[in-house]
């Protein structure tokens, strides 16, 4: 007989690239996605804090919205959000065992079992559609073009964050092949707006725009945004003036700053993008683990800096919000980031490394990001477990009055410390 599956038992199945699979199981739960209104959002850094700035505005215009990120900090039921408020546990567990039978029939059909991300998904959108949302802000796993995610029909909107080098031995190894990927969420005719650092990235998105004949809007060529000393200035059709942001790091103003153009962009489906809302909302918007202050005396920091280029943003951030502060670094990654390059660029910050593995079957070993380290010029210290070594940074921190903790790399290893130094389980598990 066979045995009930459980969803963490597809963990192991790692990822799967294409959409067949995802579409096979969608069909068998009678194609949920087809019934959502969707704002897709892909990039490399930054696509969960649009998504979440998205998801702000719609739901302060008076929209019912879902929210689907990931991965969590703390709960896995925090990527399934309906105008800010978790799924339930009881939903959670109702949609989870519908989706994990249709999983079985999946797998009598194609001979394998769906992913651990295209059951989350399959999860998210059906119960998105039993909650009759209007708007749908859907994040991006890995990628964009063959992503779970993108089998949904054409977005009402495509949104493409900040995109760097990473998943290079998915995605591709090259800026442009990357950014090719990450516009395959594009659709014909759809509208978009994109920031990028990097002009190889943008070149390639544009062309893709143009061959899908996408209305793209591009930030430093149809709008512009710059800092202010307490958010963002941008100018672009449809609206110019200051954005006031609540503590967030400067590397959330282009973030914040695509999410508006993609409100500006959604006024072509209907939606009444009033000024005042759009103040309101990005004013209000929280968005945890990027550079959260979890503790003021001492000092702790967290921020799911994961790639060299989130580094070289939480650098400058931390320079900025904290000048004279030196920093006790307490990180850990998975296997396919580059670790030695973010290491590099955070090893000015570091008075002390302390690496560590996160909880993920994909975790770098602790030994490889500690001589990382040690080549970065960083006295440094190796512990596997994670409770161990965030027990031994806290210990180390209270020695040094004068210190902060910055905890990074991995949003799981984040994720994982933040429930214990925000008491969702207590410093006891240390």
């Amino acid at each position: 007989m066979t045995q009930p599956l459980q969803l963490e038992s597809l963990e192991q199945l790692g990822w799967r690239f294409g959409l067949e699979t995802i579409q096979v199981l969608l069909a068998e739960l009678g194609n949920p996605q087809n019934s959502l209104r969707v704002v897709h959002v892909a990039g490399s850094n930054g696509k969960g804090s649009t998504c979440a700035f998205m998801a702000s505005f719609l739901k302060c215009a008076g929209y019912k919205t879902g929210l689907y990120t990931s991965p969590h900090l703390s709960d896995i039921r925090e990527r399934f959000r309906v105008n800010g408020t978790w799924i339930s546990q009881s939903d959670f567990n109702r949609h989870t065992r519908l989706v994990l039978e249709a999983c079985r029939r999946v797998e009598k059909k194609m001979g394998h079992l769906p992913t651990h991300f295209e059951a989350l998904t399959a999860i998210a959108f059906c119960w998105f559609e039993e909650q009759k949302v209007d708007w749908l802000a859907l994040e991006v796993g890995l990628g964009g073009r063959l992503d779970a995610t993108n089998a949904v029909p054409p977005p009402a909107l495509c949104l493409i964050a900040p995109i760097g080098l990473e998943h290079q031995n998915i995605l591709g190894k090259t800026l442009g092949k990357i950014a090719w990927e990450k516009a395959g969420i594009l659709k014909e005719g759809c509208l978009a707006a994109t920031v990028q650092p990097h002009q190889e990235a943008a070149r390639r998105i544009d062309r893709t725009a143009r061959e899908k004949r996408a209305s793209l809007w591009l930030g430093g060529r149809d709008f512009h945004f710059r800092k202010t000393s307490r958010g963002f200035h941008w100018e672009g059709p449809g609206f110019k003036g200051d954005i006031q942001l609540a503590g967030f790091p400067e590397y959330q103003i282009a973030n914040a700053a695509l999410a508006l153009a993609g409100v500006q962009l959604l006024k072509a489906r209907g939606v009444d993008a009033k000024q005042r809302l759009v103040r309101e909302s990005f004013s209000a918007m929280r968005w945890p683990g990027r550079v959260e202050v979890v503790r003021q005396k001492p000092l702790v920091v967290l921020d799911g800096a994961h790639n060299p280029d989130a580094a070289g943003v939480l650098l400058s951030s931390v320079k900025g919000l904290f000048p004279k502060k030196r920093w006790i670094v307490l990180n850990g990654f998975l296997k396919d980031k580059d670790y030695p390059a973010s290491t590099r660029i955070l090893a000015p910050l570091a008075s002390l490394a302390i690496a560590t593995e996160p909880a993920s079957e994909r975790a770098e070993k602790g030994v490889n990001v500690f001589k990382a380290w040690e080549r970065a010029g960083v006295r440094s210290l190796v512990i596997r477990d994670w409770r161990k070594a965030l027990g031994l940074a806290l210990r180390k921190l209270s020695m040094e009055p004068h210190a902060g903790l910055l905890v990074t790399g991995s949003l799981y290893l984040v994720g994982d410390c933040r429930k214990c130094l925000v008491g969702l389980k207590g410093l006891k598990t240390l």
